[in-house]
């Protein structure tokens, strides 16, 4: 199974409560539009596992997808341009990864 992870940093002036309504609103049922996404699931960092610092990201986003190319081609869709923009205007640092699952 390959999936995706996005490390997302808010912008400063974006407030968690707004963020988490347009994931629920927005960006969840965009995510369920793409073709090659099987499922969709944005989770809020509280904290790092040891120690107090606050940790360097806000939110993970973790993408199952069916294929890497399919989830590219997709994510060019001029369609989705004004849904990118809006993310774009709320997260101010994504760090993307992707990888396989073991099985």
């Amino acid at each position: 199974m390959r999936v995706v992870f996005f490390l997302n940093k808010l912008h400063e002036t974006v407030k968690a409560q707004d963020y988490e309504r347009w994931v629920r609103e927005v960006d969840y049922p965009t995510a369920k539009s793409i073709p090659s996404i099987l499922d969709y699931k944005v989770a809020k960092i509280e904290g790092l596992l040891e120690g107090d610092d606050r940790p360097p990201y806000d939110y993970v986003e973790r993408v199952e997808i069916t294929d890497l190319e399919s989830y590219r081609r997709d994510l060019a869709d001029p369609a989705l341009d004004e849904f990118k923009q809006a993310w774009m205007a709320r997260v101010a640092d994504s760090i993307p990864l992707h990888g396989t699952v073991l099985e």
